[in-house]
């Protein structure tokens, strides 16, 4: 019991210093006009600590490298070669000289403007030519099935290539009539065991076939064509011309004469062409060469200034090219259009 009391007593005086001190520290502030309430801290809560839930990693994309693509080995293009116009060229004969198209040569000279070519001109030829004859069918030409046609076809089709592959293709058609036709044309057809055929429709370099007339018809065909074919020809189409019909007027024309050179693979026409009456919107002088055997070898039409009126005389002069083989012969032919028909 005298320990209990004792334990007690000695608390109280603990106590007692405690609240004495604290007097002691309250009086101090409040003299020297400061009092500050002790801050209240809250103490660290002990709930346990949750620990973050991890995000998925996702695996890494494996993304592929880009592949190298090899560039295309160039292939080497033939040098081209150039040529000088002359006061005696066209495109048109320029191609057939050296056994190309004609869309082939407009190609290769963008700037150049076909009917505008001046003396000097250089164009441009896509590749060196290798023109060659590269078949002809056997024995007689197709015949038309129609019994009352004006037209038959003489002699057999030839073909010769271009440099490109292609080939340009000549048939000779007739007017057995008594009467000028019209935009006559035909049919040629390349055979080939190793391919299926190819068609095109030649036609005339001309409007006008005359009564008793022979005159060529071309087709060129620009796809690769098989080596060793046949081609064969048929009369496709023409129109009846009416005896009153005065479209196409009367034009007198006088030629030079021509004479081969041996070794010469183009021919010079010279001349004069006069209206008789009218005034024309075109004149044309069609050339065609030809080989000893009656085979064409090769034409050019020449244009003359227009228009034209009655009394008008205009010489003519331009060159006519071979697709392969010796000239034999040069044929002239001539095609006015009125302008008030």
């Amino acid at each position: 019991m005298s320990s209990l009391a004792g334990y007690n007593a000695k608390m109280k005086r603990k106590n007692r210093a405690a609240i004495w001190l604290l007097l002691m520290f309250t009086l101090t502030s409040c003299a020297s006009g400061e009092f500050h309430l002790p801050t209240i801290v809250p103490l660290p809560s002990r709930a346990p600590l949750t620990s973050p839930t991890p995000s998925p990693v996702l695996p890494p994309t494996h993304t592929l490298a880009p592949s190298l693509t090899s560039l295309p080995t160039a292939t080497q293009t033939p040098e081209p070669i150039t040529y000088a116009v002359t006061d005696k060229d066209d495109m048109f004969g320029v191609a057939l000289r050296f056994g190309v198209s004609l869309e082939a040569l407009k190609t290769a000279n963008p700037s150049v403007i076909p009917n505008l070519m001046g003396v000097g001109t250089v164009l441009n030829i896509p590749i060196t030519p290798t023109p060659a004859a590269i078949g002809a069918s056997q024995g007689s030409p197709t015949q038309t099935p129609d019994p009352f046609s004006p037209l038959r076809l003489v002699g057999v089709p030839v073909c010769y290539a271009d440099a490109f592959g292609g080939a340009y293709c000549f048939a000779q058609l007739e007017n057995i009539s008594q009467n000028p036709v019209e935009n006559p044309s035909a049919r040629f057809t390349l055979a080939s065991a190793n391919s299926a055929p190819l068609e095109m429709d030649g036609i005339l370099p001309l409007n006008i076939l005359p009564a008793g007339e022979i005159l060529p018809v071309v087709a060129y065909f620009p796809a690769s064509l098989s080596v060793g074919f046949e081609v064969s020809a048929q009369v496709q189409d023409w129109l009846p011309v009416m005896p009153d019909d005065n479209r196409y007027l009367s034009v007198k024309l006088t030629a030079e004469p021509f004479t081969p050179a041996p070794n010469t693979h183009f021919a010079e026409a010279r001349g004069e062409v006069s209206l008789s009456s009218g005034e024309a919107d075109y004149l044309w002088v069609l050339g065609v060469i030809y080989d000893q055997d009656g085979q064409v070898l090769g034409m050019r039409r020449w244009e003359a200034a227009a228009p034209l009126s009655a009394g008008s005389s205009i010489p003519f002069s331009f060159n006519i090219y071979s697709m392969q083989g010796d000239i034999k012969t040069l044929k002239l032919f001539v095609e006015a259009h009125s302008k008030t028909p």
